[in-house]
C-alpha cells in the first residue's frame, strides 16, 4: 500500500522544489534590479539555486 503514495510524494516534492527555485530566482532578480552591494546574500541565493536545481534534476 505504501508504494501508491510514493509517486504522489515525489510529485509534491518536485512541485515544492520548483516553488523554491522560483522564489530564489525572484529574489535574485530583485537583488540585481536594486543594484545592491549585498554580495553575500546574492552568493547564498546562487548556492541555494544550484542545490535546489541539482535535487530537482536528480529526481
Amino acid at each position: 500500500m505504501g508504494f501508491i503514495f510514493r509517486p504522489i510524494a515525489r510529485r509534491l516534492y518536485k512541485a515544492w522544489l520548483r516553488s523554491r527555485l522560483d522564489n530564489y530566482n525572484r529574489s535574485l532578480t530583485a537583488i540585481a534590479a536594486q543594484r545592491e552591494n549585498d554580495f553575500h546574500a546574492e552568493r547564498m541565493l546562487h548556492r541555494a539555486v544550484s542545490t535546489t536545481r541539482s535535487k530537482l534534476q536528480s529526481l
